[in-house]
This record gives structure tokens, sequence and C-alpha cells, in this order.
């Protein structure tokens, strides 16, 4: 994979030179996985990382400036992105402009150029002959951390396997290949896992254990720099992963209901002869995905909503199979303010006196494409 060695070399010369390193992780999952992944991996070779968690409330979505202002107090350093990054051109600048060096880790599409880093680690990039692309990306960490431990390997083996297959299940890529083989291996310890959370949470004995673990942990609450999964996920004291697990499941209710009630309104006023949903409701931010998934269960068409803060929407977009998200939004890309995913799943921002441009465009494109 193109660059797995570079970048593997560069986090050991941090550590060896006692550079500061700072990961930053989306907020779903599989963001979540890759950063403990890494923090794990690089305090095995006698490293210490800040971790911080994406909060796309306070600093929308992945690498933005506004994440970049939050953590200027860490610069100079290594700034290493996770599940996110590729499509944050204006966080790439901010960063360098505040002393960090970039390294970015992804597996989302890349769009027409990329952002200035260090050094990307993504399969999806030009010239990289890696021939499997539809990792999730804390299956990408768990190569990487292989290369950096090497024989150390084994002893972080089984939890980061478990970790990584989460994230593989959590982000609904492809069941092929690389992913195929890790599922493999790594769903028989996920049921009898060794992980705290996990074994709080399979207590239960609930029949769908894994679809559990990632309907709780998949959207949770920031707790300031990380996140509620990710602190779930790194206790190994059982008293406060129980704690937690009761917290997040009460939180999960409420929100499922808000969730539910969100997409029923949509589906109730969507006309059938519509090409495309696109709207507003009052979801926050970090809801939109889970609602624009459940609203695409029922109607098999592009879905496009948001939720407008500021005069700024930030919007999650899901797509029916045969139909690519990301190539929509780069047809209609000069009312976007950045954009970004998979071509099922994906997410925007766009400037509020832009939308009715932004509908009418991705309007014709997708009956255009249905022609």
């Amino acid at each position: 994979m193109k660059n797995l060695g570079k970048t593997a070399k560069r986090l050991e010369k941090a550590v060896k030179n006692n550079e500061k390193i700072i990961l930053f992780g989306d907020a779903d999952l599989d963001g979540v996985a890759s950063s403990i992944i890494l923090k794990e991996t690089i305090k095995k070779i006698g490293g210490i990382c800040r971790v911080y968690i994406s909060d796309r409330k306070r600093w929308d979505y992945g690498l933005s400036s506004k994440a970049i202002l939050a953590m200027k107090r860490e610069a100079p350093g290594v700034l290493v992105t996770l599940d996110c990054g590729i499509s944050n051109f204006e966080g790439a600048i901010e960063a360098r402009k505040r002393g960090f060096e970039l390294v970015i880790i992804d597996h989302h599409q890349t769009l027409s150029k990329l952002p200035k880093a260090s050094i990307i680690l993504n399969p999806m990039q030009k010239g990289d002959s890696y021939p499997f692309k539809k990792m999730a990306n804390a299956g990408i960490v768990y190569k990487l951390s292989r290369e950096i431990l090497k024989e150390r390997f084994k002893e972080k083996e089984r939890r980061f396997l478990e970790l990584a297959s989460l994230a593989t299940i959590a982000d609904m890529v492809p069941r092929e290949e690389d992913n195929k083989e890790m599922l493999k291996k790594g769903i028989p310890f996920l049921e009898k896992s060794k992980i705290t959370a996990l074994k709080v949470i399979n207590k239960e004995k609930d029949k769908d254990f894994i679809s559990n673990v990632i309907s709780l942990l998949n959207i949770t609450k920031s707790t300031g720099k990380t996140n509620e999964a990710y602190l779930l996920l790194t206790t190994k004291n059982e008293k406060r992963a129980r704690e937690k697990v009761k917290k997040i499941k009460k939180d999960h209710a409420l929100r499922k209901r808000g969730i539910e009630k969100e997409a029923e309104k949509i589906i109730k006023n969507f006309k059938d002869e519509d090409v495309l949903v696109f709207s507003t409701g009052s979801f926050s931010s970090h809801w939109g995905g889970a609602v624009a998934s459940r609203v695409i269960k029922k109607i098999k068409k592009p879905i496009f909503l948001y939720s407008l803060d500021k005069r700024l929407a930030s919007g999650s977009a899901r797509v029916p199979s045969g139909d690519d998200a990301v190539k929509a939004m780069k047809h209609c890309s000069k009312y976007l303010c950045s954009f970004g995913g998979h071509s099922a799943a994906a997410g925007f921002m766009a400037k509020e006196k832009d939308l009715g441009n932004l509908e009418k465009c991705l309007r014709e494109y997708f009956k255009k494409t249905k022609e």
C-alpha cells in the first residue's frame, strides 16, 4: 500500500526524537477504533500521543479549521488524521500555518486534488497499486500497526483485530477480500471479547450482540477532547464501564426516538415522482446520517439531509446502490464549502444562500443519470 512503510517510519522517528504526536479521529466507530489502535501502537514502541475525536457540533466535519484552532496549543508536532482529512483542504492549510506536520490516514474517496500533507496513506489515492481499495480506516491502521510493531504485533493482535473488525462491520464496507479475511478471524474473538466494555455489553446475552454494540457506540456524545465511545472502549475498569454503558443506553433510547420521528416526517412528506429527498429538520448535525439511513430503507432514492447553524448547513447524503453521492457532489461542487465520503454515504457543508442552487443542481444530476 502506497506510503504504508513511509508512515510507519515517520511515526517511529517521531517517537525516537520525542516529537509531539497528535491523533485526530472521526467521531464514528471507525475513527474511534483507528485512534485506539494507533495510540496503543505508539505506546508499545515507547511513544506518547494526545488523542482528539472530532466533534461535528463544535468543529464541523473532519479536519476543519475550527478543529485545528482547538488543537493549536499542541503545535508544533506530527498531526495524524484518522478516517478523515482527505477532503479537508482548508484544514490542511490551517494545520501547516499553525506549525503541524500533517499525516493523513483515510479511506474515503479522493476528490480532484489532494490536500497538502507530508504523507497521505489512502488506498484510494492515485498511484496506489494495492489491489483492494474498500477497507474500513481501522483496517488500514491495523496493517500500519503490524508494520510498526513487527514481531511485537502478536501481543496486541487480538485486541486490534477485535477493534478493526467492529469498525469494518460498523462502516458497512464490502465483506470481500481483506475485509472478509479479517472478519473470519475477528468475529469469533468479538463474540467472546476480552475488551472490558464489550464484555459488559455482552453480559445481556443479546442475540445480535455485535449489531447492538454498533448501534450504541457509532454515535455518542462528545466529552471534550474525545467522546463516550472512545472512553468506554479504552477503560479497563468494569464498574466504570457498567456506568458508562448505562448512560450511553439511556442517550441511545432518546436519540433513537428522535431519529424515528424525523425519518417518519420526511417519509410522509415525500412525493413518489420526486427524484431525490433534499430536506432539513430539527435533528442535530451528527444525527443526520442516521436519519438519512433510516429514510433510504423506505425511499430508494438519493437522500440529502442537513441542519442549519449560523447560516451554514451541515449535511449527510445516502444514495441507493448504483448511484454515487461523491460524484454527484463533485458535479455540484461550486455550491459546496466541502464534501467527501463513500459513494453510498457521504457528508457535505454549504452556505445557506447556496442551498437552493445546490438542490437544483443535484436534482438535474440525478434526473440525467436516470434517463
